[in-house]
C-alpha cells in the first residue's frame, strides 16, 4: 500500500485527533527521531486534480497547523511505502530540522495588487507628449520617426516600471515591519502590479492585517487580494541533494500548492 504524504511535523508523537484524508483514510504520523511524516494510505495514483481532493489535502494540513509546525508537502505526493519514506526522512533530516525551527509559529500570507495598467500608461504618455512639444525638432525623416517611436516606447516602459517600483516600495515598507521573510514578484502581468508572500509570526498576524487594511484604504484606485494564514509553502528551503529523489521530485516536493489557493479565490484575478 502506498502512502500519501501531507507534510512533515515537529513531533514524533502519534496524532490523537481523528483526521481523515484522501479516500477517507485515517491520517497518522510516522515518527523519525524528533519529527514525523504525516500520511494516509492510498490505493491508487492521483490522475486528476479535483477540487475535492485538493481541498481535502489543504484541510488536513490546516488541522495539523493547530497543534504542530508543518512543512506542507505539495498536493499529490505519494511515497512507495514506509521504508522509502524513512529513507527520505533520513536523507533530508537536517533540511527538515532547520526548516521546522525557522518556521515555528509562523504563517504565510499572500497579497496580490492589481492596478489599471492602461490608465497608468495613458497618464505616462500624456506627460511625455507635453515634454515632447517643448523640444520639437525640424528633422521629420522616416528613419528619424522610427527611432523616435522606438525611443518613446522605451521611455514609456521604463517609466511604467519605475512607477511600479515606487508603489511597491511604499507598500512593502508597511508589510515588512511585521514579516520575518518575504518574496515579491513585480509585474507578472501588466495589470498584476505585485504578487507577494510574507512569512509572519503568529503574534504579529493582527498587526500585519491592520497594515494591509491601512494600505488598502489609502489606495482606492487599486484592487487588493489578501489570503492567509497559510502553511509556509513558499518558505521551505530544501537544499540537500540525494539519489533518493530525482531532480524534478526534489523541485516539487515542497512546491507551492497553488491549486489550494486558487480554489478558494486567493490565486485568481
Amino acid at each position: 500500500m502506498k502512502l500519501y504524504l501531507y507534510g512533515i511535523i515537529d513531533s514524533s508523537d502519534q496524532i490523537t485527533d481523528s483526521i481523515y484524508g484522501l479516500e477517507g483514510s485515517g491520517v497518522y504520523n510516522i515518527p523519525f527521531r524528533d519529527m514525523g511524516a504525516v500520511v494516509s494510505q492510498i490505493s491508487q495514483p492521483i490522475k486528476d486534480v479535483t477540487e475535492g481532493a485538493v481541498l481535502k489535502h489543504e484541510a488536513v494540513v490546516e488541522e495539523l497547523m493547530a497543534n504542530f509546525t508543518v512543512l506542507p508537502v505539495r498536493f499529490g505526493t505519494i511515497i512507495d511505502g514506509r521504508d522509502s519514506l524513512l529513507s527520505v526522512m533520513q536523507s533530508y533530516y537536517k533540511d527538515f530540522k532547520d526548516n521546522l525551527a525557522r518556521l515555528h509559529n509562523k504563517f504565510e500570507f499572500g497579497i496580490k495588487v492589481i492596478w489599471p495598467a492602461d490608465k497608468v500608461k495613458a497618464n505616462i504618455i500624456k506627460v511625455l507628449k507635453k515634454d515632447e512639444q517643448k523640444v520639437q525638432g525640424s528633422d521629420n525623416s522616416l528613419s528619424r520617426r522610427f527611432i523616435k517611436e522606438k525611443f518613446e516606447e522605451y521611455k514609456i516602459d521604463k517609466e511604467f516600471e519605475a512607477k511600479a517600483d515606487r508603489f511597491i516600495k511604499v507598500m512593502d515598507i508597511f508589510f515588512s515591519r511585521f514579516a520575518a521573510e518575504k518574496k515579491l514578484e513585480k509585474l507578472k502581468t501588466e495589470n498584476l502590479l505585485l504578487d507577494a508572500v510574507y512569512l509572519v509570526e503568529k503574534d504579529k498576524q493582527n498587526d500585519f492585517r491592520e497594515a494591509f487594511e491601512y494600505i488598502k484604504s489609502g489606495s482606492p484606485g487599486l484592487k487588493y487580494l489578501f489570503s492567509g494564514p497559510w502553511p509556509a509553502y513558499n518558505f521551505v528551503i530544501l537544499s540537500q541533494k540525494s539519489g533518493l529523489l530525482t531532480d524534478s521530485e526534489q523541485t516539487v516536493l515542497f512546491d507551492n500548492v497553488t491549486q489550494c489557493q486558487a480554489l478558494v479565490g486567493a490565486g485568481s484575478i
